[in-house]
């Protein structure tokens, strides 16, 4: 999985399906349904998928990866930690948003993440 998404050509036009689609446009279920979920349709954004917790464990798991680091989704505080498991174990997505009031109309925060020493 990794070695497809290093191998993206990332000077197109991101496709309406597909894995450039889903790296840009898929977005974590809600933090109570994605607890059991897997995937479903995602009309809000007219392609790609609403994701649960099953297939990010196994995507995590199977490339020894902690987290997943992400954008592309307003949140009001400019980030999300979406654990979907006990509250104080490691996020297994981490949702970073880092434009303030986006579009002039959201009021939301903007967030950036920074690394230190392998760690939050």
């Amino acid at each position: 999985m990794l070695d497809q998404i290093n191998e993206i050509d990332r000077k197109q036009e991101i496709p309406l399906d597909g894995i450039f689609c889903d790296l840009m446009w898929a977005d974590p279920m809600e933090d109570e349904e994605a607890v059991h979920g897997d995937f479903k349709e995602n009309p809000e954004r007219d392609c790609s998928n609403y994701f649960g917790k099953k297939p990010v464990k196994q995507l995590l798991r199977k490339n020894k990866l902690l987290s997943i680091f992400r954008g592309h989704q307003v949140k009001q505080e400019g980030f999300h930690m979406h654990r979907w498991g006990a509250k104080d174990s490691f996020p297994y997505v981490i949702t970073i948003f880092s434009a303030p009031n986006y579009c002039g109309s959201y009021k939301n925060k903007a967030s950036v993440l920074i690394l230190k020493n392998a760690s939050l």
